[in-house]
């Protein structure tokens, strides 16, 4: 017997049908939700600069070490920029969380999810590891340099 040829049947299969999509669409809203509200934050290397990313991964904060003003221009660039990378590191991490935790039971979403987040950063992001100790925060009391000696013999 066909789908059409049951009443009771066919009803049944698009109530099946509508609750699934119901819980599509309410896992999408609660993944928009996180994403939208994603932000993600990292020291550089010496931990001179930190720089924190929306959503989009665009900077919104920057916050320089007390002695950083001291460091050449070029160093603070590097250490931005370094600074920016790891973020946006941490950024791809969580967007991935996301996804996952949102789109278990639907691994095709979950991998697109996936593949936009990443197409959206820059080829120097992908691939490479964060080995930083960002869990060490930093310290600005004097005589306390945390192990790093800020200056050019550094």
């Amino acid at each position: 017997m066909s789908l059409l040829q049951d009443p009771e049947e066919a009803r049944r299969v698009i109530a099946e049908m509508r609750e699934s999509a119901q819980n599509r669409a309410e896992s999408a809203r609660r993944a928009v939700s996180r994403m939208s509200q994603l932000t993600a934050e990292a020291w550089s290397p010496r931990r001179e600069v930190r720089v924190q990313v929306d959503a989009a991964g665009l900077v919104t904060d920057v916050e320089f070490a007390e002695w950083a003003p001291g460091e050449s221009a070029l160093s603070l660039a590097r250490a931005v920029q370094q600074a920016h990378d790891r973020a946006l590191r941490r950024w791809e991490v969580a967007m991935t969380a996301i996804a996952d935790d949102e789109y278990a039971d639907d691994p095709a979403l979950r991998e697109s999810t996936i593949r936009a987040a990443r197409e959206a950063l820059p080829e120097r992001i992908l691939g490479v590891g964060d080995d930083e100790e960002d869990d060490v925060p930093p310290t600005d009391a004097p005589g306390d340099d945390g192990g790093r000696a800020p200056g050019p013999a550094w």
